[in-house]
């Protein structure tokens, strides 16, 4: 005889259905690690770059963080294989706001590149609507640090600008009682991004 245990939460009081998170596998995720890291290599030692146009202004997608952003790409340093970039940005919603910053390392020859790089988005949820809301100071904090390897499209004068990246995201959810207690999580991570270099 099998007996059948049946959950009853949908039915108590004050029952809160919450979202599940769902991680990566390490398997994979060390797959992913390995991947990105021999295919940036791969495209450092066998193209040369060029000099290429320093600033654009582009607009992103992605799956973690923010969902949109407006960003600003500014190229500090370039060499004969490995050109170097700094991005800065923000995101606005109706009760969010955060501000993802970036560095990045560019390779390639004319306008097709391969990038590495790594994005750090602080993000601030605030529990009324930023525009028209009630003003209160309660809020939650995260942050996402994005590593991952893409393609991006960058001319050496003015022109569009295009770049997609994927990798892994780490997701930090500190308790306001004890900061350093964040327990990470790991999802999978892309983004796309177009705008104009100049």
């Amino acid at each position: 005889m099998t007996l059948r245990k049946e959950c009853s939460c949908a039915a108590q009081p004050g029952f809160i259905k919450t979202e599940r998170l769902v991680s990566l596998r390490p398997g994979i995720f060390y797959l992913l690690c390995i991947f990105f890291t021999g295919s940036f290599i791969f495209f450092t030692c066998v193209a040369i770059g060029q000099e290429l146009a320093r600033n654009a202004v582009y607009a992103e997608l992605a799956s973690r963080g923010p969902v949109y952003s407006i960003k600003y790409d500014r190229i500090f340093r370039q060499g004969d294989k490995l050109d170097y970039s700094f991005s800065a940005g923000f995101s606005i919603a109706k009760n969010s706001v955060a501000v993802p910053v970036g560095i990045h390392f560019i390779t390639g020859a004319n306008e097709h590149h391969a990038e590495f790089g790594v994005t750090f988005i602080p993000y601030i949820d605030y529990k009324h609507d930023l525009i028209g809301g009630r003003t209160q100071t309660e809020s939650d904090k995260y942050l996402y640090i994005n590593p991952g390897v893409g393609y991006r499209y960058q001319k050496n004068n003015t022109g569009l600008f295009f770049k997609t990246t994927i990798g892994p995201s780490v997701f930090l959810d500190p308790p306001s009682d004890d900061f350093w207690n964040m327990d990470p999580k790991l999802y999978a991570f892309g983004s796309i991004g177009v705008g104009i270099s100049f």
